[in-house]
């Protein structure tokens, strides 16, 4: 008589790892081959440019113009950040009054808008300045 876990050895194992072969061979969808139609035409049509080189120069003007605009806020901005924290770092200049009214309040009240102003004036010149540029280079 043979021993059953001797016959159980020889016998191949059909646990479901085995079969995971055969298991993804039936999942697998058919390949299909595609063609192009037989009277289709390999001829590319040309198209024209998508931009022309006026669109560009007034692309890059628009952006000169925002890089500016920034450069400018980003200037009073700051500027107004630092006058506030010397104020608030600095206790001793909130002591100094003029005409019985704070220093704060006139640095903040009354000296800001020259600043603003000087700022406003810079801006338009450079945004002229950039103008011209652009004009002279979409002329030539």
């Amino acid at each position: 008589m043979q021993n059953p876990e001797a016959e159980h050895h020889s016998q191949p194992d059909s646990s479901p790892v085995n079969d995971l072969p055969g298991r993804f061979a039936q999942q697998r969808p058919q390949r299909v081959r595609v063609q192009a139609p037989q009277d289709a035409s390999l001829s590319v049509t040309r198209q024209p440019p998508e931009h022309t080189a006026e669109e560009f120069y007034v692309r890059q003007l628009i952006r000169s113009q925002l890089r500016l605009a920034c450069a400018v806020a980003a200037g009073l901005l700051a500027l107004l950040v630092g006058i506030c924290s010397l104020l608030v770092f600095w206790p001793v200049v909130s002591d100094i009054e003029l005409f019985h009214i704070p220093l704060p309040w006139w640095v903040l009240g009354v000296g800001i808008y020259p600043l603003i102003i000087v700022a406003g004036m810079l801006y338009t010149k450079a945004a002229a300045r950039n103008e011209r540029r652009y004009r002279s280079i979409s002329r030539g």
